[in-house]
């Protein structure tokens, strides 16, 4: 039986034939821990006054009564042992001295710290050896079971069985129930203890303190060390005892290890052990999650890799794609649907834009599993390679990747920001298919972001732009459109753009379209006007208006493509 820190209680030293029935005050300290003994004399050598810290923790002060006889003596000598956080005072009666503690067993009462009274043939040298080797047995003992433990741990982990193997290795050696969770809560494993009532984990994790999951005031020198705490898992319910113990790797949380007693309150010599048996497993489960981590990582790089090179048709020929796709489990044969995810919170902002992309990155790899093929990060997007069926119906795969992408962002907007948006290109077959798709996805994220679009739309929704696609990269048309918009823009720096875009969206409605700009009608006659003149023709007629639109719809697609080729190549045919 060790306290928290390793040493033995004061209580345990009182069953050793030498100070059996010693005890004068200061019951109340039992539980203090001895690991040393120092004569009065030492301790009063390297005492530091103005620092007023305790320097004498686990120390047994060994001191003649004669230190203690007179009252004014006696309470001064005990509180200062006292404030040092001395663990008992062996107050030794040398031959032919007298023996009057009253005065030191009320300021030890008070003080709480046990008082012993020593018998003649207990002196500094006996006592010392006495406590000594009790403290170098016990740290033996410990020791030993301490590599007994680990070396049954070490075994589990050896074999690399998980998490959960490792809770049922703790529960064998404890017989406690043990939970399992990571650093943001989420349950791990669970393993009841044979033979205990049923537990609930979600009511015990509910249960933990909010200092449990985020600061970590009990749990110091990074190291894994045991808090107990009383957890009451209903208003009704008795209280149960857990040692809740931080799975620490290099200093860092990865998580928690809840070890639930059988009973409360436990026997302390249980107890004792299970401290070992928690700081020992929270180490080696810690490992365990360390390479589990260090394997998804690696994992969720691969297939990054390779959505990125299939995206991209980045493949030195059809056997390089082939053993891949197998390695992934993607058919060169199948028919796909690309889809682009874009938000604010994607972009690399901050110290959690990288852990909410890995989150949001795995829901939509596990927002259908059947149909899902890959999915990964890329250029502060998410893209999901989704396998549609009906391979001989495109009206049908269309109509399931539009579905798709709504589940998607039903799924994903809880995680990432309003400012979502959710895009995808036309199925095809292959990679050569999914290449496509994806350049048709980001060219209508592009147009999207431009065109105030749904925040959930697929190539076929901008088809008018699609239609035109071909046409602006002409250089003919790219010079009409310059020709048409720039005397505009010039005359009120885009306001009487965005004037002219109103009053064709609503169909030359002149007032539906102040009201749109909350602009007064004679406000509104007055900038189209302005923009007649601008333009050198009237902009009320019909002409001009579909001039103005094509103008500006060959200059957004030209803006759109030329970021969109900065980044992406066109799509290349699959290699073969």
């Amino acid at each position: 039986m060790t306290t928290a820190d390793g040493h033995l209680p004061v209580g345990t030293l009182l069953a050793e034939p030498l100070l059996r029935g010693t005890l004068r005050a200061g019951r109340a300290g039992l539980e203090r821990g001895v690991g040393w003994c120092l004569p009065l004399s030492e301790t009063r050598r390297y005492t530091d006054e103005a620092a007023g810290e305790p320097d004498l923790t686990g120390v047994a002060v060994h001191l003649p009564v004669t230190a203690l006889a007179a009252p004014a003596d006696a309470a001064a000598v005990v509180a200062d042992l006292a404030r040092r956080d001395a663990a008992a005072l062996l107050a030794w009666t040398p031959p032919g001295a007298d023996s009057d503690l009253d005065a030191a067993a009320r300021a030890a009462d008070s003080a709480g710290i046990p008082l012993l009274a020593l018998p003649g043939e207990a002196d500094y040298r006996t006592v010392s050896r006495l406590i000594g080797q009790k403290a170098l047995a016990q740290s033996a003992h410990i020791l030993e079971y301490g590599s007994r433990v680990h070396r049954t741990l070490a075994e589990v982990l050896a074999r690399g069985p998980g998490v959960p193997a490792m809770a049922r290795a703790v529960v064998g050696l404890s017989r406690c129930g043990v939970l399992i969770c990571d650093a943001d809560g989420e349950r791990l494993a669970w393993e009841e203890a044979p033979g205990a009532e049923p537990a609930d984990p979600d009511a015990i994790l509910a249960a933990l303190p909010e200092d449990a999951h985020d600061d970590h005031p009990e749990f110091t020198d990074a190291n894994a060390h045991a808090a107990e705490m009383r957890l009451r898992l209903a208003p009704d319910d008795r209280p149960v005892h857990a040692l809740v113990t931080p799975v620490l790797v290099g200093g860092q949380v990865f998580g928690r290890m809840v070890m639930v007693e059988p009973v409360c309150p436990p026997d302390p010599h249980d107890l004792a052990q299970h401290r070992v048996v928690a700081e020992h497993g929270a180490t080696l489960i810690g490992s365990e999650m360390l390479r589990q981590r260090s394997v998804r990582a690696a994992e969720e790089r691969a297939r990054g890799d390779f959505v990125e090179a299939l995206v991209h048709g980045r493949f030195a020929d059809s056997h390089e794609l082939g053993a891949r796709a197998r390695h992934h489990g993607f058919d060169v044969d199948g028919h796909f649907a690309v889809h682009v995810v874009a938000a604010a919170s994607l972009l690399p902002v901050g110290r959690d834009y990288l852990r909410r992309t890995v989150s949001a990155t795995r829901t939509a790899q596990n927002l259908e599993p059947g149909g899902c093929a890959l999915t990964a990060a890329i250029s502060s997007t998410i893209v999901v390679i989704q396998r549609v069926g009906a391979e001989h119906d495109p009206i049908r795969q269309r109509a399931d990747a539009a579905r798709f992408a709504e589940r998607l962002h039903r799924a994903l907007r809880p995680q990432l920001s309003d400012d979502l948006r959710v895009t995808h290109g036309r199925p095809g077959q292959g990679a050569a298919g999914v290449a496509a798709g994806y350049h048709e996805a980001r060219l209508t994220m592009g147009l999207a972001w431009h065109t105030a679009a749904d925040p959930v739309c697929g190539y076929d929704d901008l088809r008018v732009f699609a239609a035109l696609k071909d046409v602006a990269r002409n250089a003919e048309a790219k010079s009409f459109a310059r020709e048409t918009l720039t005397p505009l823009r010039r005359a009120n720096g885009g306001d009487l753009e965005r004037i002219v875009l109103a009053y064709i969206r609503t169909s030359g409605n002149l007032n539906a379209a102040a009201r749109e700009l909350g602009m007064h009608r004679n406000t509104m006659l007055y900038k189209l006007d302005r923009a007649s003149r601008a333009l050198r023709m009237d902009i009320r007629s019909a002409d001009a208006q579909f001039t103005f639109w094509l103008a500006h719809h060959i200059d957004t697609l030209t803006t759109v493509t030329g970021t969109l080729d900065e980044e992406v190549a066109p799509p290349a045919a699959a290699p073969r």
